[in-house]
């Protein structure tokens, strides 16, 4: 644990823009892991998801002199997350030739092939997440959302590890079931991305 463990995000982003690395260094101790959790609900690929947060922080670093201490570091860093996660969707979807991708996947037609609705999509993945059974809803969570381990969700919800697992395995075999109905969550599967729903 750092020395500035005890230090506040704001405090933490007064010294961050003044150049301390030691500040960065806790923010990072402080985010990285639920960054990663955060990039895995979107990236199929352990390493473009980590690829991502290391994207984000080295930004965050090259960029600390503008960044607003008055403004939560938390919500500005997810927000990167996602601006950096939409780009790449953008950017794979230009290289990706639709004659291939009409071979794997049904699609809903050719103008909806060519535009992938990120932000519809991310809302459809909260609102059937949301409609799980409440202890389900829970765990997944815990689990993809903020990053924590079996042993971890167990032992804060009070129940056994096996029970938290299979929670885990409804939950996602639910979600991916639903997900998988949409030709557009089709197309990103194919390309690599999609909303933690597999895997």
């Amino acid at each position: 644990m750092g020395v500035l463990h005890k230090h506040t995000d704001t405090e933490l982003l007064v010294c961050l823009r003044q150049g301390d690395c030691a500040a960065f260094d806790e923010l990072y101790r402080r985010y990285a892991k639920k960054l990663m959790a955060f990039s895995r609900t979107f990236f199929f690929d352990q390493h473009l998801a980590e690829e991502a947060v290391q994207v984000v922080f080295v930004r965050i670093w090259e960029r600390r002199g503008k960044l607003d201490a008055s403004k939560s570091f938390k919500s500005y860093l997810f927000q990167a997350a996602k601006h950096y996660m939409y780009n790449h969707i953008r950017n794979r979807k230009k290289e990706c030739c639709l004659d291939e991708a009409a071979g794997q996947v049904e699609l809903a037609g050719q103008q909806r092939e060519s535009e992938l609705a990120y932000q519809e999509l991310e809302d459809l993945a909260m609102e059937l997440i949301n409609n799980l059974p409440k202890v389900q809803q829970e765990v997944f969570k815990l689990k993809k959302l903020d990053g924590m381990n079996s042993e971890q969700i167990a032992l804060q919800m009070n129940l056994s590890k096996r029970t938290i697992e299979h929670h885990i395995y409804l939950a996602t075999k639910t979600l991916k079931k639903s997900l998988l109905q949409y030709p557009s969550f089709q197309v990103m599967f194919v390309l690599g991305i999609n909303f933690g729903i597999i895997g």
